[in-house]
């Protein structure tokens, strides 16, 4: 589905139920995004490779290469499609398969059986969030966390006083800088929108929420985040975010 923007946010579903697929495709597309399907792991990386989509549903239990090995292989490619956040979805409810999930580069981890709304809900904020490497590194602390919570008898989600781990003394830097105020983006930047995307940060600025500019614009909310995401990289802002902060205090205008 192409909208008046012009752009469609594009995920990949790497599954190997047929119906599971068919269910997601079907929630996807009913709120504008389009679906590409995998029926395993192979065939998933090589979509991901030829057409990195905006965000992959992975499936952990598939024959031949399973979720993990996909997820391994996924952040070993390029940025390019090492950079595009990953879902987890499997049937795998255990602690420790949480954490590896975390661990291993997934920014979120859904279990079967799923409400499909949930699942649609869990991507646009994923969407509509910080770049997928601020995502993975935030997931990859909580796990870690949990992880040293379970080694020391504990809950996971005990919020005593385990030590906070840390991947690099860079982490906590990456993370601050998307809750602070945005950068002063240069004018030449802002000469390379074209007029669709004008009218989006027009739109955006001018409503309280980004339900209300898709409404605005009679788009859905995921052309609009796909959109957004795709100027925000243009512009090197960021997130997502910290563009409609800049668009809301006219610092696009």
């Amino acid at each position: 589905m192409t909208s008046t923007l012009g752009q469609v946010t594009t995920i990949l579903v790497i599954e190997d139920e047929p119906d599971i697929r068919d269910l997601i495709r079907l929630t996807l597309e009913l709120d504008g995004m389009a679906v590409v399907t995998a029926p395993d792991g192979a065939e998933g990386l090589a979509t991901a490779e030829a057409a990195p989509p905006d965000a992959i549903v992975l499936d952990v239990m598939m024959p031949g290469i399973d979720g993990w090995e996909v997820l391994s292989r996924l952040k070993g490619l390029p940025a390019a499609v090492a950079e595009v956040p990953v879902v987890m979805l499997t049937a795998r409810t255990g602690t420790l398969d949480r954490i590896r999930g975390g661990i291993e580069g997934a920014v979120r981890y859904v279990t079967k059986p799923f409400n499909p709304g949930e699942l649609r809900d869990t991507l646009l904020d994923v969407l509509g969030g910080a770049p997928e490497p601020v995502q993975r590194r935030a997931a990859q602390h909580q796990a870690l966390t949990a992880l040293a919570r379970v080694e020391g008898g504990r809950s996971p989600s005990d919020t005593g006083s385990a030590p906070r781990p840390r991947l690099s003394r860079l982490d906590g830097e990456a993370i601050s800088r998307v809750r602070t105020a945005g950068p002063v983006v240069p004018r030449a930047r802002l000469a390379t929108l074209s007029v669709k995307q004008r009218e989006l940060i027009n739109a955006v600025a001018a409503t309280p929420t980004v339900i209300g500019a898709a409404d605005t614009l009679a788009v859905s909310r995921s052309n609009v985040y796909a959109s957004l995401r795709r100027i925000a990289r243009k512009l090197d802002v960021p997130s997502v975010t910290a563009l409609v902060s800049l668009a809301r205090a006219g610092a696009l205008n």
